[in-house]
């Protein structure tokens, strides 16, 4: 048999606390089945709040419960009206005044028994259970753990021999006392039967130098008293008087400098500020300017282009007009010649058949 040793009752009165907080003689029996009783009534009303500690205090003809969860909400319900009801159940159950105290839980990745109450739920789930036990491991890590281990045993897939598989990441320090690791146990309730999964997590070393120093850091300092001067009732009111105007003259020459000071800073600001707000409106003026000179330029010379191509097209156009009626002439003169040489063709044709037509 293995021999392994409960993390949180190996350090209980060093690291941990008790999580029931009271002392008797006579009544021990009863207050332990009364701690019992309550407890498996609050896991059972709250099954889904993400309960991890219940702790029970007990003062005088009276109990306080303080009940830490993810999700006060849960547990509180509109207006505190769950609250006021278990309260009173429990007082049924007990036969005592109860008083019933919710704390949240900020970070539920660093406590051991909501990591395992996480990781039974999406096994009940049918999600695979590597996966599952993967982030887990990875949600605490990020969360700020400095180690994690998981071990579920059972029937994992729904195999028919039942084995464990067991993930860390990390070091968890078992045997360092001071070292913070929480334990978590629970089961998860599958169709072929249960599945036992253990968590242990550690969360850092708890040194009692940190918190001698933590106390003493929050401790006020002691104010020491100011020494009191003994003054001759006689001799004081004369020094008062012969000091009270040079004070006051002083105190207004320190307040006309402070003013002087002020309006100077003032001034020196408002000016630095002007002086930034106007130098992109005095490069925007420049920018407007340099392009208004570049078109002007770019006019200028388009202007020059033109004047100096209108006297070429002027002469053109004369050259054009010149030679129309030139061309009109000798259009005119070419006619009658064209007109005379084809009477000629006819007449030498005409002939030529009135030869042909005598020989004939």
């Amino acid at each position: 048999m293995g021999r392994k040793v409960h993390p949180v009752g190996f350090r209980l009165g060093i690291v941990r606390d008790w999580q029931s907080k009271w002392h008797t003689d006579k009544h021990y029996v009863e207050y332990l089945r009364e701690d019992m009783e309550i407890r498996k009534a609050i896991n059972t009303r709250y099954s889904d709040a993400g309960v991890s500690l219940i702790e029970i205090e007990r003062p005088a003809n009276k109990i306080i419960i303080t009940i830490h969860t993810a999700r006060p909400g849960i547990v509180i319900g509109r207006g505190g009206q769950r609250v006021d009801e278990t309260r009173r159940s429990l007082e049924e159950l007990v036969g005592k005044k109860l008083q019933l105290n919710v704390q949240e839980i900020r970070q539920p990745e660093l406590d051991a028994y909501l990591v395992a109450r996480s990781l039974a739920e999406q096994i009940e789930r049918r999600v695979a259970y590597r996966r599952a036990m993967k982030q887990a491991l990875f949600r605490s890590m990020q969360a700020g753990a400095q180690g994690i281990k998981v071990n579920c045993a059972g029937r994992l897939g729904g195999v028919e021999i039942a084995r464990s598989q067991v993930m860390h990441q990390g070091r968890v320090p078992l045997h360092t006392i001071r070292a913070d690791v929480d334990y978590g146990f629970t089961e998860a309730h599958t169709l072929m039967g249960r599945i036992g999964i253990k968590v242990w997590l550690y969360r850092g070393d708890v040194l009692p130098e940190q918190e001698e120093e933590a106390v003493e850091m929050s401790a006020p300092a002691p104010v020491e008293p100011a020494p009191v001067a003994v003054i001759d009732e006689e001799i004081k009111p004369a020094k008062e008087a012969r000091e009270a105007p040079a004070s006051i003259e002083k105190e207004k020459q320190a307040v006309t400098g402070r003013k002087a000071k002020a309006v100077t800073e003032d001034s020196s600001t408002k000016e630095a500020v002007v002086a930034e707000e106007e130098a992109p409106k005095t490069r925007r003026k420049a920018k407007v300017k340099e392009t208004e000179i570049q078109a002007e330029a770019g006019v200028e010379t388009v202007k020059s282009k033109a004047t100096k191509a209108s006297p070429a097209t002027k002469s053109t156009a004369r050259a054009k007009k010149e030679a129309e009626p030139e061309k009109a002439s000798v259009e005119s003169e070419e006619k009658p010649k064209t007109a005379s040489v084809k009477k000629k063709k006819a007449k030498t044709v005409e002939e030529e058949q009135d030869a042909s037509t005598e020989e004939s």
